[in-house]
């Protein structure tokens, strides 16, 4: 197997980087057209490349699922059906179009009567091997910080009727509305915009929400696990919200989009699904979204999408050894599970708190990341910021400061004090110890709080503020739990006559 690059399209640059990531060997498109390479069929991925360049015929693997939306026709300034080679091609016998339904063939001779005798349904490969995956959602949620929380995923295609061409800040307004301890928000972007725009482009785009613990996934992997591990998607006209519906997830759609093929089944999907709505609480209509979703909705639209695809590997693997003219295997193929994801997680080092008082020895929180959640009008909060928290602003209006990496009790004793007079803003500074955290107060000495683990170390630092600001800061057991997270903590006073200035 040889790979080449028709590099003529916008959103070409990285496939070479990611083929050689992979091992392929690359050979230059320019040997390909001037018939310096021999070969023997051509698989593609597009079926906008250069056909008159090729010698071979060419089977066009499946483009996304079916032929459901029009887009720029490169060659000039219409438009033109996705996933459909050139009517010349067709007509010269020299290309196969794959399918992943019967229903796709009748649809493409209704516009492209060349394409009559040069299509093959073999079904769906990517939703075979969704389905075979399934029994590792439990470990692709572990990989996406999700486990115990709602896995809110988010599929946007290219294009200014994508999810993010129409709600671009949809991912931050998500992370500033959902309590961090219950959910999770993970973003896939289609491969054009990283290709178009670079990865420093978006990265930057998302930045307060990358630092409120968004997960986005590169390009050229992880979004399959995402759609298995998800608890719901959010989905615009795009591929994705079809393998969704066809894994029984609960979407949302952020609007429909003139490029869509009226009739087809993502144009019937967005017409069945509920549309967000931007002026309503983000929170509640997911919440209902999930409530009303019964199992099976969509299946009548995916049945016109998919057939055969517990065969589908072996389909396509036959019909490319008919191609080459040689004997066909007689054993079958099982797909291939997709391998553990292994997103970029950044640590939030940051949390707008809501204070509320302890109600028989145990404190609920609910908290969110403090990056893109600057205040809550109308609520008492209180920010509970890490040391090494990038944003001056935030920490500088933290009322706790807390410093992750156990210290012995003489140097934790010195680094909360030395903090408190650091900011005269925060009133509560805690660091980490072998047992737990001890912590300054400010006016109020030291308070050493013992628990578990050093990870629950921010729990325990908005517990000691809330018995301060409730004047019941003495020593006392409590259970702090901040979604379906708990930690157990013993709070004991040492010389509460202390003032700041003893400190």
């Amino acid at each position: 197997m040889l790979f080449t690059v028709n590099d003529t399209s916008a959103f070409s640059d990285g496939v070479e980087d990611v083929l050689r990531r992979a091992g392929a060997r690359l050979v230059p498109w320019e040997a390909v057209r001037e018939k310096e390479v021999t070969y023997d069929l051509v698989l593609s991925a597009s079926e906008n490349i250069d056909f008159h360049d090729v010698s071979k015929h060419t089977v066009v693997l499946p483009h996304g699922l079916g032929f459901n939306k029009f887009v720029p026709d490169s060659n000039g300034d219409g438009m033109r059906l996705a996933g459909l080679p050139p009517e010349s091609v067709l007509q010269a016998g020299d290309a196969t179009v794959v399918l992943s339904h019967p229903e796709q063939r009748h649809q493409l001779k209704a516009v492209s009567p060349a394409s009559e005798h040069h299509t093959e349904v073999v079904g769906d490969p990517t939703l075979a091997r969704l389905l075979s995956s399934q029994g590792l959602r439990d470990r692709y949620r572990e990989a996406f910080g999700a486990t115990g929380r709602t896995l809110v995923v988010l599929a946007s295609t290219w294009r200014p009727d994508s999810l993010l061409g129409r709600w671009h800040a949809l991912p931050s307004q998500l992370l500033a509305e959902l309590p961090v301890d219950r959910y999770q928000v993970c973003v896939v972007v289609h491969p054009n915009v990283w290709s178009f725009y670079g990865r420093a482009q978006i990265e930057w785009w998302f930045s307060s929400a990358l630092e409120a613990g968004l997960v986005l996934l590169p390009p050229d992997s992880g979004w399959q696990a995402a759609l298995v591990a998800a608890d719901q998607v959010i989905i615009d006209h795009g591929s994705l919200g079809l393998f969704a519906a066809a894994l029984d997830k609960p979407l949302l759609h952020a609007g429909a989009s003139a490029e869509i093929v009226a009739g087809t089944p993502p144009d019937r999907l967005l017409r069945e699904t509920v549309e967000l709505d931007r002026n309503a609480s983000l929170r509640d209509q997911l919440d209902r979204c999930r409530d009303a979703h019964r199992s099976g909705r969509f299946r009548s639209i995916t049945d016109r999408v998919f057939a055969h695809t517990s065969e589908a590997d072996t389909n396509l693997r036959n019909l490319i050894y008919r191609k080459l003219d040689l004997e066909t295997p007689s054993d079958s193929l099982t797909a291939q599970r997709f391998p553990l994801p292994e997103p970029e997680l950044r640590r939030i080092t940051s949390y707008v708190v809501h204070t509320v008082p302890i109600t028989n020895a145990e404190l609920r929180l609910t908290r969110f990341p403090a990056a893109v959640l600057p205040e809550c009008p109308g609520e008492e909060t209180h920010v509970v910021a890490d040391e090494t928290e990038r944003d001056l602003k935030i920490l500088e209006r933290a009322a706790v400061v807390f410093r992750d990496g156990p210290l012995s009790m003489p140097e934790a004793r010195h680094w909360a004090a030395s903090t408190l007079m650091a900011y005269p803003g925060a009133r509560v500074a805690i660091a980490a110890t072998e047992n737990g955290g001890l912590a300054a107060v400010r006016g109020g000495g030291f308070v050493e709080a013992v628990m578990a683990s050093g990870h629950q170390l921010s729990l325990a630092a908005s517990a000691i503020y809330c018995c301060l600001l409730s004047g019941a800061l003495d020593d006392r057991r409590i259970l702090v739990r901040a979604g379906r997270v708990s930690a157990r903590i013993t709070l004991t006073v040492r010389n509460p006559e202390a003032g700041v200035a003893d400190l």
